[in-house]
């Protein structure tokens, strides 16, 4: 069994400790949560202990408070930020098996209750909280919904279903009217589009939604794909064509 130092949970000044490795936030929720989850993976699998200097806000006031979770006020005057040293870490996480990825992520990556509350709401206030999908897709790049398209139309054909309702992950109109325009005129669809850049719940919100699809298509390349492939029981698959790897 891994050990962890028995520190509490509260947030540590740089002199208390000296600090070898942290992870920091970054503005995007999708790429910190990503860093945050493979910097804990590494941490874990080398037994040693995980600080967060949450920048941004994503984690602490979101997580479950963990004795393994220590929070930092400032940036370490030293010390090597994983999030950003990706190279550092590829060799011990992408040893790892999936199953035990995954056991992982779900040990520490848990919502407190305040959290689950406003992303249930606000998924109620839109209506969503009781809708089934056969799909969630996403699209967050140029070029994309033409191989999402012939992705959908595959898995159609494959399961014999005579139409399809789609949840649509998106920041872009643009991408969003191309996929309406060309889908076949056997899918509907629903979206949360936004014009602004995410608000970390709503995308929260859309990621809980996305994980309760049995399945979902995304771009492995993408920070939200794998977070999305990561953290989802229920089938995902990459419409490119891409096979997984971690880093």
């Amino acid at each position: 069994m891994t050990s962890w130092f028995n520190l509490h949970n509260t947030p540590l000044k740089k002199k208390d400790l000296p600090i070898a490795t942290y992870v920091s936030s970054t503005e995007d929720y999708a790429t910190s949560t990503l860093g945050f989850l493979y910097s804990f993976l590494y941490c874990q699998r080398t037994a040693e202990p995980f600080y967060i200097h949450d920048i941004h806000g994503h984690f602490q006031s979101m997580l479950k408070t963990s004795p393994i979770l220590h929070y930092l006020k400032e940036t370490p005057s030293s010390g090597n930020n994983l999030a950003s040293n990706l190279g550092q870490m590829a060799p011990v996480i992408n040893a790892m098996s999936m199953n035990s990825i995954k056991r992982s992520i779900q040990s520490i990556f848990q919502y407190n209750a305040e959290t689950e509350f406003r992303m249930d709401t606000l998924l109620t206030n839109f209506g969503l909280n009781r809708q089934s999908f056969d799909v969630g897709i996403v699209l967050d790049i140029s070029g994309c919904v033409p191989q999402v398209i012939t992705s959908l139309k595959s898995f159609q054909k494959r399961t014999g279903k005579k139409a399809l309702k789609i949840f649509v992950m998106t920041d872009s109109m643009i991408l969003l009217r191309e996929f309406a325009q060309k889908g076949d005129n056997t899918w509907s669809y629903v979206s949360l589009m936004r014009d602004t850049p995410t608000p970390p719940m709503k995308l929260l919100a859309e990621i809980k939604l996305m994980r309760q699809i049995d399945y979902i298509l995304v771009r492995y390349s993408s920070p939200l794909g794998k977070l999305l492939y990561l953290t989802s029981e229920k089938q995902v698959t990459s419409f490119d064509g891409q096979l997984w790897k971690a880093l």
